[in-house]
């Protein structure tokens, strides 16, 4: 449909600029920090509040002698390397993978005092594998183990304190770093050295604290990811039938847990670093088989026999790479993880777009989330495969994935919901309908299609309270249809009705529109005439009394007429119902009494045959 298309277009241009300025932003990060000038850079008191930044060129040499931790030694000799940066393809091997860097610095003469020094500290970023820091020769502290004890811990930020003694008479501060890339297969995977992070020279509580303040997003994000998965397992353990909430919640699970492993936060925990980096591999792995399942539950879709192949073999990569003892399988793995995601990141958008265009309103909104997530995907893959020093954007793709398929649940619920609404409001109406109708044949006589006894006393009633406001009367008219036992006997019970609904419709025909007529039992008829006297009233009745009797009709082939007796009562001021119903009843029994066919008045005076 053109119509749909234009519509899914214009949607997606928004989404479509912020990719690109996404790119551009990330262009711009890839650029290095503008390398130290052949002069020893001097801190100041103000310098080190504020925390100098260390990134630059420093002095670099592979091998290892514990020697260049001296800071007499004369490294003049030495190459440059950027911090942070990656080594060459292949790192040092000849070496064992060990390697140093040095950097001099020339503290001001303001700062060569016990207080000064003594808060003074180095925060080091990610450095790929382990790494021990000297400040003056003296060992500071460092992160895993370099050999013999050989144990990678690449992903641990750290603040260390500088002693005091690190610091010779001169001001003079020599900080080297001795640099373990790992086993060859991780350094040919990953390239090694101090790869990304904060790199600063400052002050120890103020360093400790910026680096609790920027870890501080990370755990919010987890912990709301965390709420929002856990949520949408409610709702679905509340109505089973609402799968996508429970593919929506194990999604929102898996990525704070993955976000989890991304922050510094996990080093609280017990677990060795081994035991975290396979978790954050798991994870990882596991994603697109649960996107997979989101996505194509969110769009009702159903999937394939090869793409859930396609899927289940992501389960089985998560597995392995959780059950396959130490992290060697981390580093032939990955690559080959991220290659084979390729399929998945190009088919999703397309066949999301493709039900965009056709009209599927959770398809339009995901879109949006979906190229975020993929300029996201790209922005990493550029970190592993290229080593890009950016900063990995994975949890706010995944966060703008969420969200959009969030928003598109609500927009579904909603539509559910609205169309619950309506159908409530319809069986409503119906259910309103039915019980009008179960009402009025409560009131109304089937055979006959007048009002029944008791429709006739709900009637009754109201026109009793009306006269006792107005002052006004009413009369009331009792009839019987005479020898009606004949005609059962004669020509059968169907006559006996036929006669019932004949004598009913004359009865109905000849009064007002006001007044009431209803069948009172067997085949006695009860007629309320409002503001009518008993002599109105028996006006009336002789007027019925001729044109019955006047009447002819055929059943079966026989001519067949009838005539009714009627009894008047007119109602008196103060008197119950029942009272004039039964003087009413009285005048009808003395004109069955009379020869029938007679209309028969009772009033105060006692009775008066009107014909």
């Amino acid at each position: 449909m053109p119509g749909t298309g234009i519509t899914t277009v214009s949607l997606l241009r928004p989404a479509l600029a912020l990719v690109a300025t996404l790119c551009l932003l990330l262009a711009g990060q890839v650029v290095h920090s503008n390398p130290y000038d052949s002069i020893t850079p001097r801190v100041d008191a103000k310098t080190l509040r504020d925390g100098l930044s260390l990134k630059g060129q420093w002095r670099f040499q592979p091998g290892d002698d514990l020697a260049w931790a001296a800071p007499g030694l004369a490294d003049s000799e030495w190459g440059f390397m950027s911090v942070p940066g990656r080594w060459p393809a292949g790192g040092y091997p000849e070496t064992g993978q060990l390697a140093w860097y040095r950097l001099t610095l020339q503290l001001d003469s303001s700062l060569w005092n016990e207080s000064a020094l003594s808060s003074l500290a180095v925060r080091l970023g990610k450095v790929l594998n382990a790494y021990e820091l000297y400040a003056g020769g003296e060992l500071v502290g460092g992160v895993g183990k370099l050999p013999p004890l050989s144990e990678v811990a690449y992903d641990k930020e750290q603040v260390f304190q500088v002693p005091a003694s690190a610091v010779d008479e001169t001001g003079r501060l020599v900080l080297a770093l001795r640099v373990w890339g790992g086993k060859n297969t991780a350094v040919q995977a990953w390239s090694a050295g101090p790869a990304l992070g904060e790199y600063t020279l400052g002050e120890y509580r103020p360093l400790l604290l910026s680096g609790f303040i920027s870890e501080l997003p990370g755990l919010l994000f987890c912990a709301l990811i965390f709420a929002f998965g856990c949520y949408h397992l409610y709702l679905y353990a509340r109505n089973r039938t609402l799968d996508t909430y429970l593919w929506f919640g194990l999604a929102a699970l898996n990525i704070a847990l993955y976000g989890l492993m991304l922050t510094q936060w996990k080093y609280l925990s017990d677990f060795s670093f081994l035991a975290m980096k396979k978790i954050e591999f798991g994870t990882i792995y596991l994603f697109p088989a649960i996107g997979i399942q989101l996505v194509w539950s969110l769009l009702q879709i159903p999937i394939s026999r090869w793409l859930r192949a396609y899927q289940l073999s992501f389960v089985a990569a998560s597995l392995m790479v959780v059950a396959v003892p130490g992290s060697d399988i981390h580093y032939h793995s990955l690559h080959l993880e991220q290659i084979w995601t390729l399929p998945i990141l190009a088919f999703a958008p397309y066949t999301i777009l493709r039900e965009a265009r056709a009209g599927n309103a959770e398809a339009r909104t995901v879109a949006v989330g979906t190229l975020l997530f993929l300029a996201t995907c790209i922005n990493d893959l550029l970190i592993d495969l290229a080593h890009f020093e950016t900063v990995r954007l994975a949890p706010a793709g995944f966060v703008a994935i969420l969200i959009s398929m969030a928003v598109s649940l609500a927009n579904r619920f909603t539509n559910m919901y609205s169309a619950l609404e309506s159908e409530v409001a319809e069986r409503t109406a119906e259910l309103s309908n039915a019980n009008e109708l179960l009402v009025q044949m409560a009131r109304v006589d089937h055979l006959t299609g007048l009002l029944n006894r008791r429709g006739f006393a709900e009637e009754a009633e109201t026109e009793t309270r009306r006269v006792f406001r107005s002052g006004k009367t009413f009369s009331l008219i009792l009839a019987d249809v005479d020898n009606f036992k004949q005609f059962n006997d004669k020509h059968g019970h169907v006559c006996g009705d036929h006669v019932l609904k004949r004598a009913a419709a004359l009865l109905q025909e000849s009064v007002r529109d006001v007044d009431c007529v209803a069948r009172w039992g067997g085949e006695e008829f009860i007629m309320l005439l409002p503001e009518t006297d008993a002599e109105g009233a028996a006006v009336v009745a002789e007027k019925l009394r001729q044109a019955i009797a006047g009447n002819l009709f055929e059943f079966d082939g026989s001519c067949l007429g009838i005539t009714m007796t009627f009894g008047i009562a007119g109602h008196r001021k103060g008197e119950p119902l029942d009272t004039c119903i039964a003087r009413a009843d009285t005048a009808l029994y003395h004109g069955k009494e009379r020869g029938r066919n007679k209309v028969m008045m009772g009033n105060y005076k006692g009775l008066t045959l009107v014909n």
